[in-house]
């Protein structure tokens, strides 16, 4: 195939993939519920020029810590419209995905249709297609993180170490995942070394060059986490029973499901064949970030859902140098007509057991979002309550009260630098289970409640317990249910 052909089909890919995304994304005008803290630091970064490091709302009141380049590259594009951008510039960046993974698979097989249909794999991998409403950094992080891969891959031409260097510095100054590339690129040089394999001066020097780069610049920024938290701030201080929830649920079945029954496959037969049979240097830098996120996974220091999406993208990869293993010894065989056969074949296995899912998941995710109803009482609470309220919701629900209603929250998803977020998110969870009304009281009073938001939309529980006119006024009543909390307990 010609290089000129191959560039326009990968164009195609791109489209198919970007327009796809953007399409599903735009059936709504909402966000996940993660998304509107992203959304907060967006349109501080519009207004003030500095996203919203000291937030007067989180937690009552709170710090954040975090490096902006996301915020700040979303909001360049603000000019659309800040809810546009935030539609557009994440599934632009995880549609660019396929480029970088076209480039890395050409590099590993030197065959362009192979290449061109790992690309489309990474285009449609359906745990990708679950984040499309979100406004999602790891879009950022992926594309950063599989670039720094395919030029590392490419360091012994002296002309790559610039690009490489520049990609790695943007990586590590948007994201804290940056040290799992670290852990990859480590274990890289150890897996080199056992296999005797020659290591090139330039690799060492790099890998040690971006090692400390990354520890130097997370433990500025997360400086103050580290002496508050100590060694536990890697586990980014989020409650047990939480991290616990993030892999309570792990099946296997639904996780292939997630990243589809050919890049597993592929993917663990190259693992096999690269570790026991043939040695190959890139695809052992591969195989190599697999292992990292699976002992990160392992160990819990990064979410289930998260990992799952690194884990899919090597394995997108790593499939297409298994594909060519399959395509060259058929071409060695009488039955060398088969060979194009064969990706045929793999392509409509992966578009029936990846594609077709990934939109179902897509449209799924649409109605994983705040509802009209929830929005209402959220703007009710804006319009109808004294701007210092404290508003005690679901853990899900913490930003959007921040967001919509601009109200102090007592907990959401960010737990870095809050000295009881074990015990809160206890208080919290109780809250809408207590049937003893004494006990609720005594928890509301413990983090000066005056609202109470119930939705009734994430746990078990349909109504709460305790609430009776003495204690619990019922203010709004549309779906969802905003009480006011009158009693005390000293």
């Amino acid at each position: 195939m010609k290089k000129s052909i191959a560039a326009f089909l990968l164009l195609i890919i791109f489209l198919i993939t970007f327009f796809s995304r953007t399409l599903i994304s735009f059936q709504t005008e909402k966000f996940s519920y993660e998304a509107y803290f992203a959304l907060r630091q967006i349109e501080n970064i519009n207004e003030r020029a500095l996203p919203l490091f000291e937030d007067p709302l989180s937690y009552g009141g709170r710090t954040h810590l975090f490096p902006p380049v996301f915020y700040y590259l979303v909001s360049l594009f603000s000019f659309f419209g800040i809810d546009i951008a935030a539609k557009i510039i994440p599934n632009l960046l995880s549609s660019l995905i396929v480029i970088v993974v076209y480039l890395i698979s050409f590099h590993i097989t030197k065959h362009r249709l192979i290449s061109l249909l790992t690309a489309f794999f990474s285009g449609f991998i359906p745990i990708l297609f679950v984040t499309i409403n979100d406004i999602s950094i790891y879009s950022l992080v992926l594309l950063l993180i599989l670039s720094v891969i395919y030029f590392i891959m490419k360091i012994g031409d002296s002309s790559y170490m610039k690009p490489t260097l520049f990609f790695l510095v943007i990586l590590v100054f948007s994201h804290s995942s940056s040290f799992l590339l670290i852990v990859g690129l480590l274990l890289f040089l150890l897996l080199l070394k056992i296999e005797s394999l020659e290591i090139d001066k330039k690799e060492i020097e790099l890998i040690l060059f971006a090692s400390f780069l990354v520890l130097w610049f997370n433990f500025i920024v997360y400086k103050k986490a580290f002496l508050i938290h100590g060694p536990f701030v890697i586990w980014q201080n989020i409650p047990l029973q939480i991290l616990t929830n993030y892999f309570f649920d792990l099946n296997i079945i639904q996780s292939i499901y997630y990243v589809g029954i050919v890049p597993v496959v592929l993917g663990i037969y190259a693992i096999y064949h690269v570790l026991f049979k043939v040695k190959r240097r890139s695809v052992f830098l591969l195989v190599s970030m697999f292992l990292s996120i699976l002992v990160l996974l392992w160990l819990k220091l990064i979410r289930f859902k998260t990992g799952l999406i690194f884990l899919s993208l090597m394995l997108v990869l790593l499939s297409g140098y298994s594909i060519k293993l399959f395509y060259s010894y058929l071409m060695k065989t009488k039955i060398h007509n088969s060979a194009n056969w064969f990706l045929f074949g793999v392509f409509v296995v992966f578009f029936l057991t990846a594609v077709i899912p990934s939109f179902n998941l897509a449209f799924s995710s649409l109605n994983k979002v705040p509802s009209h109803s929830e929005i209402k009482a959220m703007n009710w609470l804006e319009q109808n309550t004294d701007k210092d309220s404290v508003v005690l919701s679901r853990l899900e629900e913490g930003y959007l009260i921040n967001y919509f209603a601009n109200r102090k929250s007592v907990i959401d998803q960010d737990f870095l630098l809050v000295n009881d977020a074990q015990q809160r998110y206890e208080d919290v969870q109780s809250v809408f289970s207590l049937r003893l009304k004494t006990e609720a009281v005594r928890r509301l009073n413990k983090y000066d409640v005056d609202y109470l938001y119930f939705s009734g939309k994430f746990g078990d529980e349909t109504k709460l317990y305790y609430t009776d006119k003495d204690c619990f006024e019922l203010v709004y009543n549309e779906s969802v249910e905003i009480y006011r909390v009158h009693c005390t307990i000293e």
